[in-house]
């Protein structure tokens, strides 16, 4: 079993703890002892938030709304390639930023990420998009 010790992302207190990873699956947590934010103790969630990252129903997949084969807002949800859903994201993300400018844009991060996906999230809507609209689900 390997150990690997992270940041909890659920909320800005900056608890310590190890994921447990046997076969490439998390296992489960535990508090870092005498880590100086959370000194050995989790909340429920930092024990037990993990459990989400094997869940048969998280999406493995991009969807696009289509109707008649082609991206229509009344059309229903169908599995596409990785390259159609990017090209599409990139037209409606240009036409935005063309027509009302980047302030246009507003990023809500998930703390269901991990840190590293929510600094390039935040990196990608203040260098790419030039907005500095972001927040995180934590202060909700």
């Amino acid at each position: 079993m390997k150990t690997i010790q992270t940041t909890c992302p659920y909320c800005g207190t900056g608890c310590n703890l190890d994921l447990h990873v046997e076969n490439n699956r998390i296992t489960g947590a535990t508090p870092v002892k005498n880590h100086p934010v959370n000194d050995g103790e989790l909340c429920l969630k930092g024990l037990y938030g993990w459990e989400f990252v094997h869940s048969s129903a998280r999406l493995t997949k991009p969807l696009i709304r289509k109707k008649d084969g082609v991206f229509s807002k009344e059309g229903v949800l169908e599995e596409s390639t990785w390259e159609e859903a990017l090209d599409l994201m990139a037209e409606k993300i240009n036409h935005v930023k063309k027509s009302y400018g980047p302030d246009a844009f507003m990023g809500l991060s998930s703390a269901r990420c991990t840190n590293e996906e929510n600094y390039i999230f935040q990196k990608f809507f203040r260098q790419v998009l030039g907005t500095n609209n972001v927040d995180h689900c934590a202060r909700l």
